[in-house]
């Protein structure tokens, strides 16, 4: 398929929010100079969800790029109370341009593949029983995580096991919904921010899609595959777009904080794979799933 072969709407709409998001970056607004940079992420993603995956991509490459390149020859005029936050924001940006290019990138193709999931997604709506798993699962993840010690948490097993259980987009609610109640339960000190909503909604979608690409869907399910599609989707979501966030919000050093979430993910993902496919081998003789129902299958 021809990755431009657009409607006039989609196109007119996706080059509309992209030159919105190249102003995004190129002007600091309040509260945070940094805010504009977030604010161009949104606008890449919703581009992506009208779009498909490499448009976005290219959407969200450009849109970043542009932006950062036009702040070298437009000289901006800002009040007194924004000097010192777009002095910061100016030596964010060197420091880390090829980076946040990357990240837009990244977002508009994972984007652009839950649009493309969501629009092929033959599943039957949101019926009672799955619904019902749905919770389960949400409030298992809500549970493990209240529960943690300090950073140690296998909360992110419940999600990624919805996707593998009830399909990519219900893992992406699941993961959605958990990281909001769990925020409600026991709040974050850096408050509450819809950017780490969607690393967690990335928690339930990237590792099955990835587990499908190499030729396994449920209930067949081999451990090297699903391992592969674990660490891809942990190293996407808590590797790199965790880090980027809180590197953006808060100041915090980026490398840092990748190293210290690459050897929680290198300890933890042998251990979610495991759990996924004991967990499967037992619900699967147990529960007979309607493959037409519940599970979305390859015919």
């Amino acid at each position: 398929m021809n990755i431009f072969q657009l409607s006039r709407r989609q196109k007119l709409f996706a080059f509309i929010l992209l030159v919105l998001g190249v102003f995004a970056v190129l002007y600091p607004s309040r509260p945070a100079a940094y805010t504009g940079y977030i604010a161009a992420l949104v606008l890449i993603f919703f581009i992506g969800m009208q779009t498909n995956k490499i448009f976005a991509a290219i959407a969200g490459l450009l849109t970043i790029s542009i932006g950062l390149v036009l702040r070298n020859f437009v000289k901006l005029e800002v009040s007194e109370k924004m000097i010192e936050a777009t002095d910061k924001y100016n030596t964010f940006l060197s420091k880390y341009f090829w980076l946040l290019i990357i990240g837009g990138a990244l977002i508009g193709f994972i984007s652009g593949a839950i649009g493309e999931i969501i629009a092929d997604d033959k599943t039957e709506p949101l019926t009672t029983k799955r619904l019902t798993m749905m919770a389960i699962l949400v409030a298992l993840s809500v549970i493990i995580n209240t529960m943690r010690i300090g950073s140690i948490s296998f909360g992110g097993f419940p999600i990624i096991y919805a996707g593998y259980f009830l399909g990519p987009v219900n893992g992406f609610l699941v993961g959605a919904v958990a990281d909001v109640l769990g925020f409600i339960v026991r709040p974050s000190s850096f408050g509450f921010n819809p950017l780490f909503t969607l690393t967690s909604a990335l928690t339930g979608l990237i590792p099955v899609i990835i587990t499908k690409l190499l030729g396994e869907k449920y209930p067949q399910l081999n451990f090297w595959k699903v391992l592969v599609g674990i660490y891809t989707g942990q190293f996407i979501t808590s590797v790199f777009l965790a880090p980027l966030f809180q590197m953006i919000l808060f100041g915090q050093g980026f490398w840092l904080l990748v190293g210290k979430a690459a050897i929680k993910q290198v300890l933890s993902g042998p251990a979610y794979a495991f759990l996924t496919i004991t967990i499967n081998d037992s619900v699967s003789k147990v529960i007979k799933v309607d493959s037409k129902k519940l599970i979305k299958t390859e015919k």
